[in-house]
């Protein structure tokens, strides 16, 4: 029987321990021990602020909160950049928990925040399984590197 897809919605200021949540979750399963342990301590207290004041201005970008059986499995938020910049639109957060990779959660998530619009994203360097599934997306390396996570890693950006 096919997965069925989990449900995504526009995340609003009453989902910020959600949100926040699932954006720690993802990144511990992603990162892992690469990150120490005090850099997740201080996103848990910090992270949770932070989405509530993204999530409760209503100028700020769409978020969008993916939920299979009533529980967050994912996140993703894309931003417009402004004039000038080398695409008008990045997809700041694309966060999916591991046990939602491979059901399309990512996929749909993605087409939410920026569609089939020319946009920017960073990805860390190392994150083979992150990179081949935006290159299955359209985009593509440009070579620009920056640190990332307090500089315990390297981000890569990739453009389409």
């Amino acid at each position: 029987m096919p997965t069925r897809n989990a449900p995504i919605r526009p995340a609003t200021v009453l989902d910020t321990a959600a949100v926040a949540a699932v954006h720690l979750q993802a990144w511990r399963e992603t990162f892992g021990d690469r990150v120490p342990e005090e850099v997740y301590t201080d996103r848990a207290v910090r992270w949770p602020g932070e989405w509530e004041a993204t999530l409760a201005d209503p100028d700020g970008p769409a978020t969008w909160l993916a939920e299979r059986d009533g529980e967050a499995v994912g996140v993703a938020q894309a931003v417009a950049t402004g004039a000038g910049k080398i695409r008008s639109l990045e997809l700041k957060y694309l966060f999916v928990l591991a046990a939602e990779h491979g059901r399309r959660t990512g996929t749909h998530l993605l087409e939410l925040a920026v569609g089939d619009a020319p946009c920017l994203l960073w990805v860390v360097e190392d994150s083979e399984e992150a990179i081949g599934f935006y290159r299955q997306h359209g985009f593509e390396l440009d070579g620009a590197r920056r640190p990332a996570v307090d500089g315990h890693l390297t981000e890569v950006r990739m453009l389409r």
